[in-house]
């Protein structure tokens, strides 16, 4: 049985794309595999609570406000002998102060003194690219942690820990829903849910 030179050649010529083809894969594996050993366990997002509506002088939270901040404990401590709904963060950030708002800080500062965590607040809410490298770069490897940010930036800080797919924006009237988001296989993936902690919250 002969065998064509031309059939020899098309095999010489398919081998290293073949080999390309492989090698990228491998690579992306790897890649993968490196993010998830970095990558937190969980990693938490909460907006800030109640805000004055239309007030945008006031830094503060509103009474409603505080009172969810008080209550956003109860998601990681163990009540009545049953598991808390939530892990237990073993850090805690929130978006720094700014011109017009104390309310990142002054929402989950209840939940840092409970849990007797330091409140990491060295990030400016547009700072999404920084702390997002600093969560996946090893030193949280395996931890849960908990941040509490501005909605406006919310989405762009999902993105920057690389989900896809996220919501584009978060709807600016709501103030009960977490953002988990976790890495399977090396990829983030988000899930949304109602904390419930206030009469009127949303149960989905």
């Amino acid at each position: 049985m002969k065998i064509s030179r031309n059939v020899f050649l098309l095999c010489a010529l398919a081998l290293p794309v073949t080999a390309g083809i492989a090698g990228n894969t491998l690579a992306a594996f790897a890649q993968d595999a490196d993010v998830s050993a970095k990558a937190p366990a969980v990693v938490y997002v909460i907006r800030h609570a109640e805000k004055p509506a239309g007030d945008d002088k006031d830094p503060n939270l509103t009474p409603q406000g505080y009172k969810r901040a008080d209550l956003i404990p109860t998601l990681f401590i163990a009540k009545d002998g049953s598991s808390p709904r939530l892990q237990r963060p073993d850090f805690i950030f929130a978006a720094d102060t700014s011109k017009h708002s104390d309310r990142p800080i002054e929402t989950i500062t209840p939940t840092a003194r409970a849990l007797n965590l330091p409140l990491n607040h060295d990030y400016e809410d547009t700072e999404n690219a920084e702390i997002s490298k600093s969560l996946l770069s090893g030193k949280y490897a395996g931890k849960v942690v908990l941040i509490c940010w501005r909605h406006g930036e919310i989405p762009a800080l999902a993105a920057a820990l690389g989900v896809a797919g996220a919501p584009a924006k978060w709807d600016p009237d709501v103030f009960d829903q977490i953002w988990e988001i976790q890495w399977v296989g090396g990829k983030a993936q988000l899930t949304t849910m109602p904390e419930e902690l206030l009469p009127g919250d949303s149960t989905k």
